[in-house]
């Protein structure tokens, strides 16, 4: 009937209509009512846009629009990051008046662009972090072998398995506190299909006066559990660019941690057991200390505590944390105590994996593991944090002292009742 045909006619002018609106928002398309886009530093017409959507009754979006560092001619100028995790004013000004430092992550920059020239299958990928993560001098020498993924750390690990499976070796540079985000990905994207895939983890450890949401305290722990995967953590700069080179050389995944900051002097090692350097031996075997990567200075500090009160040390860096180097099992049996130290958090930890892999070896040489609390930390410089953490030097030593006096009280009284 005619009228029939004008209705459906109708009726598709209107479907057609609606589609047009979807496709021009498709927030309304999602029945979220849409205000925008409003200048974010107009702050009356931002006041408005908020007013009205407290007014709508329902879910509604309000799209602003902003300029990271709008209105400080410094932040506006600085192009790279915008003044992204600048710190204290009077910290930076102190940075820019001495002379250039090596930093941790200029380390592994340089690293990375000389793995580059060596190797075209070398590729970078990022999450939004170019500047932070060191990836700014290999995109200036590699542009098109260079892969910034914006804040989606997920995408990005899914990402480099893919390149990987088209037979490149994906360098993926992130934060430590963001691997939790890619954990998935990195479990069964990479590590499922043992794709040489490196995970570069920076900012590894106490991070301090950035926010309790930024330290790097949890990343041992989370790929502790991921089949297949290797764990470097590098105690200074020379073993930073020597771990590199053997995880972009190993033919599955692979991941590398360290801290933020300046480099103190090298740690050269005095012995090696099979992977493990030995940086002391002290007189006597009482105590073995697995130190992990940055805590390499406070443990050798402590082994000279310890020293003083005739408790001989030796002091090792396993340098790969995952999977448990073998040579340290039979290390562990001929000491009275093993002690981890490592700037994670314990649930989970290296000293965890130690112990599982001693108990497992039918060493039953006691152990005790220093290291971060599950708890979240609060807001302070980092020195200050290890301090109430009881991580430094003095502390440890103090507890390795009545650990083992203890053992020993309890060997005597043992003896004593069998006699």
């Amino acid at each position: 009937m005619p009228g029939g045909t004008l209705y459906e006619g109708l009726q598709g002018a209107r479907q057609q209509l609606r589609e047009v609106a979807v496709a021009q928002n498709p927030f309304e398309g999602l029945g979220l009512k849409y205000v925008g886009p409003v200048d974010g530093h107009d702050i009356p017409a931002l006041e408005k846009a908020l007013e009205q959507a407290r007014e709508h009754g329902g879910p509604v979006l309000v799209h602003t629009v902003t300029v990271k560092g709008a209105g400080h001619t410094p932040a506006e100028s600085d192009d790279p990051e915008r003044y992204r995790a600048r710190g204290s004013y009077a910290a930076r000004a102190r940075r820019e008046a001495a002379d250039p430092v090596r930093t941790w992550t200029s380390v592994f920059s340089e690293e990375l662009v000389a793995a580059g020239r060596r190797r075209r299958d070398v590729v970078a990928v990022t999450a939004g972090l170019m500047e932070q993560t060191g990836l700014a001098e290999f995109s200036r020498a590699f542009p098109e072998r260079t892969f910034d993924m914006g804040v989606a750390e997920q995408h990005a690990v899914t990402s480099a398995a893919g390149l990987a499976l088209g037979g490149l070796h994906p360098v993926v540079a992130m934060n430590a506190m963001s691997v939790n985000r890619a954990f998935d990905q990195a479990l069964l994207d990479v590590a499922l299909h043992r794709l040489p895939v490196t995970l570069v983890l920076d900012r590894a450890g106490v991070t301090g006066d950035d926010g309790a949401s930024r330290n790097g305290v949890w990343d041992m722990s989370i790929l502790q559990v991921v089949p297949g995967l290797r764990i470097a953590a590098p105690r200074d700069g020379r073993r930073l660019s020597e771990l590199f080179r053997e995880a972009v050389a190993a033919d599955g995944p692979t991941a590398v941690r360290f801290p933020d900051g300046e480099l103190d002097a090298d740690l050269d090692a005095v012995d090696t057991v099979g992977g493990i350097d030995v940086l002391h031996r002290g007189d006597g075997e009482d105590v073995l200390i697995v130190a992990v990567g940055s805590m390499a200075r406070t443990a050798l500090d402590t082994a000279a505590l310890l020293a003083g009160e005739g408790i001989g040390c030796t002091v090792v860096d396993p340098r790969w944390v995952k999977p448990v180097d073998p040579g340290l099992v039979p290390l562990a049996g001929r000491h009275r105590l093993v002690v981890t130290v490592e700037e994670n958090e314990l649930t989970g930890g290296v000293g965890s994996a130690v112990a599982q892999a001693l108990r497992a070896a039918g060493v039953d040489t006691p152990l005790r593991k220093f290291g971060i609390a599950q708890e979240f930390l609060e807001h302070a410089e980092r020195a200050e944090i290890l301090r109430k953490l009881s991580i430094t030097p003095s502390d440890i030593a103090l507890q390795v002292s009545a650990t083992l006096d203890r053992a020993g009280t309890e060997v005597r009284a043992t003896a004593g009742r069998a006699a």
